[in-house]
């Protein structure tokens, strides 16, 4: 191994620059640690992939100080295989910051991310690079569309994989929905998208972090089987899934700390009292019957949310088209209906089994329900936006 084989970093960069070198296409971050069994047969395969791919390309192996001495077995092979490079990070550790930290020191147009245990299959790095030819911003390897699976999970490591992606569901629809397989670890992702953000993931997944922090507008998918170990051990804990808990409710709450807070807040209120106006004139003023007047007024709730956040909320952000629009219409339509629906049968419950007032009831299933709903609608909406 030659001296300048391996570049050793005591810090872990996250800052991902916009210039790029011409002459390389793809950056390809193999993050590890204790796979010194597992490294040179995987970048073997994979140079081997890359080079018949005919695309200029560097390999990125970036090992956390390894005590099985993996860094250094990976830098042996940099003499042999021309493009690979080895960063030995000494001051950090953990999957997804490492990945990030390849990402910082990258040279290509592409970045992507591939596990450094062999359990992604390297010839599917040539079907993403093929996905990503006509302009796609993510190309991420799925385990859940047709031609993709396992090859021999327990039945409770299934149910906890799919229990983890609802979750992410619940939590954060408008980046989790966007994929099939957000917890995959095998994915490619055009550099211009995630440039200048604050990459700053949680636990040993980072796709979660490019796809709700990055401006991500075409995502595509490749199949691909998920193969067991071949050596060493799998470093699949509860840890994992409680770094993944956590990287969720980082993300949740990531837009609650800015502006957009206060601005949530003032739509949710004005789409409130218009709410309430609406129900006002028409029931008292015009004499229309309870449930027509309620489901009139909550409509009114749900347009003023939709162009107040299309026009300040997420101003210059939320809609790029007319097309845009009408589907973010639409999603809050679907979004908000149950929910509407739900505040009708409350309305009538609290008059006619409670004996309530009509104005009464309104007033208290509006306190009750509402104010949850359009938040909520409004997270589940506003996908383009940072979710």
């Amino acid at each position: 191994m030659t001296d300048d084989a391996v570049v050793e970093v005591g810090d872990h960069p996250t800052a991902i620059s916009a210039e790029h070198d011409p002459a390389v296409v793809l950056s390809l971050v193999v993050p590890t640690y204790n796979e010194a069994g597992n490294i040179e047969p995987l970048l073997r395969s994979l140079h081997g992939v890359l080079t018949d791919s005919r695309v200029g390309f560097e390999i990125l192996v970036v090992d956390d100080d390894s005590p099985d001495r993996t860094w250094e077995v990976a830098g042996n092979l940099a003499a042999e295989l021309p493009g690979i490079r080895v960063i030995r990070r000494t001051g950090a550790s953990g999957l997804a910051t490492a990945v990030t930290c390849g990402w910082a020191h990258a040279r290509g147009e592409i970045l992507g991310v591939i596990d450094g245990d062999g359990q992604h299959p390297p010839a599917v790095v040539a079907d993403l690079l093929d996905a990503m030819a006509d302009r796609t911003d993510v190309a991420v390897a799925s385990r859940h569309v047709p031609g993709g699976g396992v090859s021999n999970w327990s039945a409770l490591r299934r149910l906890l994989s799919r229990g983890a992606q609802a979750l992410g569901l619940l939590l954060l629809p408008g980046t989790v929905g966007r994929v099939t397989d957000p917890m995959s670890g095998y994915f490619l992702v055009r550099r211009d998208v995630i440039a200048g953000t604050d990459l700053d993931p949680v636990g040993y997944k980072i796709l979660l972090e490019v796809l709700a922090r990055g401006d991500v507008r075409r995502v595509a998918e490749r199949p691909y089987v998920f193969l067991e170990r071949e050596r060493g051990e799998s470093k699949v804990s509860a840890g994992h899934y409680v770094g993944y808990l956590r990287h969720l409710m980082r993300l949740r709450l990531h837009p609650l700390r800015s502006r957009a807070l206060v601005r949530y807040l003032v739509v949710t209120a004005l789409a409130l009292l218009a709410d309430a106006l609406a129900f006002l004139w028409i029931f008292d003023v015009q004499g229309w019957n309870l449930t027509r007047s309620a489901a009139i007024a909550g409509e009114v709730g749900i347009l003023l949310t939709v162009l107040l956040h299309d026009l300040w909320t997420f101003a210059g952000r939320a809609a790029r088209s007319s097309l845009d629009r009408f589907r973010r219409l639409a999603g809050v339509q679907l979004a908000l209906g149950v929910l509407l629906f739900l505040r009708l049968l409350v309305i009538n419950a609290l008059v006619n089994w409670f004996g309530l007032g009509p104005l009464a009831a309104f007033l208290v299933a509006l306190a009750a329900v509402t104010p949850a709903s359009h938040l909520l609608g409004s997270r589940l909406t506003w996908r383009g936006v940072r979710s």
